[in-house]
């Protein structure tokens, strides 16, 4: 099928315009963020790449036997793949690979096959990280019935129905957005393209698709990972300060029989207290990264002209630019994360780069 140039097609090339106005922010002003984030994002989405291969093998090489693993792997293939989709959006966004006579719109193909699927990559990554905050939670509240209950087997099944619930979805874009095959008269060529089909079926199908999985399910796993996040600083407040009267008690216990049951249960395991540290600092990042995306998504549902073709699609563009280079950062720098709060993984990692001889299986 070739259809001559219209919507989407022009506004979506026109949307990256320097000469945009009527907006808080100009289009010499989003031209020059736009060049400004795309670079600093394919810089570090391409070091994200690197990282979360290392994070992947690393894991790999540790086994399945302790759950913790499992749901940090998946968080490494989510991470993986939307860096790798970071890199390919944001390269057919910049000006001068868009503005190349290429046999496809690389703002139009983008939609489909960069941005929109990254998207719902990122809903995945935030449910991980949902699911590891609150996992840790549990362990906390109800450590004895956890371990019955969170066992290698079923956080595999949580992680992949996880994984099926968050980016199985996408297909349904397709039901409104295709790739057709578009005649160019400037160019006297036809490219592939992508087109919007607009029936009341598939305008319907699309908006209850946005409230559902591009505002609550999203908002849902946000708020999830903060109040979980929130419940975890307050236990390694209680548990440091434990640590210390029990230090200046000389090893007797702090507090006498009065002492909360809440305090001697939760601070006899040092190993513990790691990963809780490390699941606390991976969330912390999480929320920090994630916040303009979820910014994003409420601005959208509450001002119908904030979006990629409303009145205030220089603001939209500027925020997006900004949540998808905050989300580069936050699936490139857990390595470090693991390498200076979990010793199984450096000991992996070092004998992986052959730095040192020591077994971290063992």
């Amino acid at each position: 099928m070739t259809l001559n140039v219209t919507q989407p097609s022009q506004e979506l090339d026109n949307v990256l315009s320097p000469s945009m106005g009527g907006d808080l922010i100009s289009g010499a002003q989003l031209y020059f963020i736009l060049l400004s984030i795309v670079a600093l994002t394919q810089v570090i989405s391409l070091g994200g790449v690197i990282t979360n291969l290392i994070n992947i093998a690393v894991f790999v090489k540790l086994g399945f036997n302790e759950t913790s693993n499992i749901s940090l792997l998946t968080l490494a293939l989510c991470d993986l793949l939307s860096t790798i989709l970071t890199i390919w959006g944001t390269l057919c966004i910049t000006p001068g690979f868009s503005d190349a006579e290429l046999p496809f719109l690389p703002t139009e193909i983008a939609q489909l096959t960069g941005a929109g699927l990254s998207m719902f990559v990122l809903r995945c990554t935030a449910w991980v990280t949902a699911f590891i905050s609150f996992e840790r939670c549990l362990c906390i509240l109800i450590p004895l019935k956890v371990k019955k209950w969170v066992t290698p087997k079923t956080t595999t099944a949580v992680v992949v129905t996880i994984s099926i619930a968050t980016i199985g979805p996408y297909i349904g874009v397709y039901w409104r957005w295709i790739f057709v095959w578009k005649f160019l008269p400037g160019r006297n060529a036809t490219v592939l393209g992508v087109t919007v089909v607009n029936t009341p079926v598939l305008i319907l199908k699309d908006k209850v698709s946005n409230i559902v999985l591009g505002l609550i399910q999203p908002t849902v796993a946000f708020v999830t990972v903060l109040v979980c996040t929130v419940f975890l600083v307050v236990y390694l407040r209680r548990s440091s300060q434990w640590r210390k009267s029990m230090a200046s008690a000389g090893g007797e216990k702090a507090g006498g029989d009065n002492s909360s049951r809440f305090e001697p249960k939760q601070n006899i395991s040092r190993k513990e207290e790691k990963v809780v540290r490390l699941v606390t600092s991976i969330a912390a990042i999480f929320i920090v990264c994630y916040t303009p995306n979820t910014v994003m998504h409420l601005n959208m549902a509450i001002f119908p002209s904030f979006s990629l073709f409303g009145q205030h699609r220089n603001t939209f563009l500027m925020i997006y630019l900004v949540s998808v280079f905050a989300n580069s950062v936050s699936a490139s720098v857990n390595i470090f994360i693991y390498y200076n709060m979990g010793t199984r993984y450096r000991n992996a990692l070092r004998l992986m780069f052959h730095l040192d001889s020591e077994d971290p299986v063992k």
